[in-house]
């Protein structure tokens, strides 16, 4: 987290990768490492992670949100709606989900 803070995404996704070579099953890790790889523009990449993340746990909404965000920048609105509106039944409190919903209905 502390690299993708600084701006050093690869390196994030290589720490990323080594952790979760030990612990596969790590669903954060995964999240992370999709969030690093948005920041670099590899959102198709992203979105593999964060389905990975969901497999292992589906209740976690932000993995839901992220996903969201990686298929509104694709364009592919209509799916990022539906991983919005899956974090939101998950986290109804949600704020910043709502927010990006609201973007991707407009």
């Amino acid at each position: 987290v502390a690299l993708g803070n600084l701006g050093r995404h690869e390196d994030a996704i290589a720490s990323y990768d080594k952790a979760l070579e030990i612990k596969p099953d790590k669903h954060a890790a995964w999240n992370n490492r999709g969030v690093a790889l948005g920041n670099l523009g590899r959102h198709e990449d992203a979105i593999a992670s964060y389905d990975k993340a969901l497999e292992i746990k589906p209740d976690y909404h932000e993995a839901w949100f992220y996903r969201g965000v990686a298929l509104g920048i694709l364009g592919r609105l209509e799916d990022a709606i539906a991983s919005y509106d899956k974090a939101l039944e998950i986290k109804p409190d949600y704020h910043e989900a709502w927010f990006y919903r609201g973007v991707a209905l407009g």
